[in-house]
C-alpha cells in the first residue's frame, strides 16, 4: 500500500494526538481541586482556597519526579514537603492553637491510558482526575489529608515521556 506523504503524516499525527490525547496540566489540576473539596463538601467540611504558592510547590515537585525520575514525598535533594518549601520561600507551617502544623503532601501516579486498573480509561482530563482524587479517596492516609483541618490546598501534575501523571497535592 502506497500512501500519499501528506496523508501518511496526517494518520501519524492523529495517532499520536488520540493515543496521548489533549492533556491540559492547569485543567487537569482545577479539575483535582474541585473534586477534592466535593469530597469535602460531602463530609460537610469548608472548601480548601486554593493559593498560589501551595500550586507552585505542587508543580515544583510533580516536574521534578518527572525530570529526576523518583516518586517519593523526599524529593532528589532528600527535602521533604516542608523543607522544599522553606527552600522556595514558601510559608511552610501554620499556627494551631499552641502548635505549629506543616505542609501535608498527597503524591499518585496514574497513566494516561485506556486501560487502568479501577479507574478504566483515563485519556480524558476530567477521567484521570477522577482518578487520581478516588485513589487518595481509597487511601486512609491520603483521605485523612483531604479532610484534615486545612485551609488551602495546592495541586500539580506532570506526564514523563511514557505518558505516566505524577500529581502532587500540598495542604496548609
Amino acid at each position: 500500500m502506497n500512501l500519499p506523504k501528506n496523508l501518511f503524516l496526517f494518520l501519524v499525527f492523529s495517532v499520536c494526538f488520540f493515543s496521548f490525547g489533549q492533556q491540559n496540566q492547569e485543567t487537569i489540576s482545577n479539575l483535582i481541586f474541585k473534586k477534592t473539596n466535593l469530597l469535602r463538601k460531602a463530609k460537610d467540611l469548608k472548601p480548601f482556597k486554593k493559593l498560589d504558592t501551595l500550586d507552585y510547590l505542587a508543580q515544583y515537585h510533580s516536574d521534578n519526579m518527572v525530570l529526576k525520575k523518583f516518586y517519593e514525598h523526599i524529593d532528589h535533594e532528600g527535602l521533604s514537603p516542608v523543607e522544599r518549601a522553606e527552600k522556595l520561600n514558601i510559608q511552610a507551617w501554620r499556627r494551631e492553637g499552641n502548635k505549629f502544623v506543616g505542609i501535608a503532601e498527597n503524591i499518585a501516579q496514574v497513566p494516561w491510558f485506556e486501560n487502568v486498573v479501577r479507574c478504566g480509561d483515563t485519556r480524558s482530563n476530567e477521567a484521570i482526575a477522577e482518578c487520581l482524587v478516588q485513589g487518595w479517596k481509597k487511601s486512609p492516609p491520603h483521605y485523612k489529608n483531604i479532610l484534615g483541618d486545612y485551609v488551602y490546598l495546592g495541586v500539580g501534575i506532570s506526564f514523563d515521556a511514557d505518558q505516566m501523571g505524577f500529581a502532587t497535592q500540598n495542604f496548609r
